[in-house]
């Protein structure tokens, strides 16, 4: 079982030798966490308030209500961590909530808005848009979206992820999940069916089928 809480910490010197190493941490944070412990069943993970209200839509959470923890004042909230959500991407996931105002990306926007311009005319366009974690590029990107709006378009999404590095077309899988409303506890043949129905109006669909099929280690 694992418990987090999320909060200020002090950090002291190492204690312990060899591989039982460890730095001393003291404060309320670490102590919560440790209390939390006692309400997790086994296998299961744990989070204070203060976690969840960083998580956003990212986890769907089970409600298990205030807890009277040893040396904690006052009962403490308490979360159980279900399963990840179905959210489209990490982006919509932290703003669930709504969008701030795009302020100082005016020239950024109307680039973007002519190639879409451009693309209209058929004249086909790629933009690359790059920089540092936390500069509103995915920000840019929904404004792109908002500006669009009933205009006839097709989007097409992808997410590379940290964790699934091992699995190159991990993207395209996501996308292909989120498109045929795959959803948890979804037993094989039961995706199969949703692809078919995702599939339907392609031409090619029973080759794509049988590639599926085979993926999943099921007769073609």
């Amino acid at each position: 079982m694992w418990a987090f809480a999320t909060g200020l910490v002090v950090v002291g010197d190492l204690i312990g030798s060899g591989a039982a190493q460890e730095q001393a941490i003291v404060g309320e944070t670490p102590n919560l966490a440790a209390r939390l412990q006692s309400v997790a069943e086994p296998n299961s993970v744990v989070i204070a308030e203060s976690t969840r209200r960083l998580l956003g839509n990212l986890f769907e959470l089970g409600d298990l209500g205030l807890q009277d923890l040893k040396g904690i004042t006052g009962p403490a909230q308490a979360w159980t961590v279900l399963q990840a959500s179905s959210a489209e991407g990490r982006f919509e996931a932290m703003h669930a909530g709504g969008l701030t105002e795009l302020v100082g990306r005016e020239e950024e926007l109307e680039l973007l808005l002519r190639r879409w311009s451009k693309a209209r005319t058929g004249e086909g366009q790629v933009v690359l848009l790059s920089g540092e974690p936390g500069i509103g590029k995915s920000r840019l990107t929904a404004a792109l979206l908002e500006h669009l709006g009933p205009e006839p378009h097709t989007r097409l999404r992808y997410f590379c992820s940290p964790q699934h590095t091992d699995s190159a077309l991990y993207p395209i899988i996501s996308q292909m999940e989120r498109a045929a409303g795959f959803a948890h506890g979804d037993a094989a043949q039961a995706k199969l069916d949703k692809l078919d129905t995702t599939l339907a109006p392609c031409p090619h669909r029973r080759d794509t089928r049988k590639s599926v099929r085979r993926g999943c280690g099921k007769p073609a």
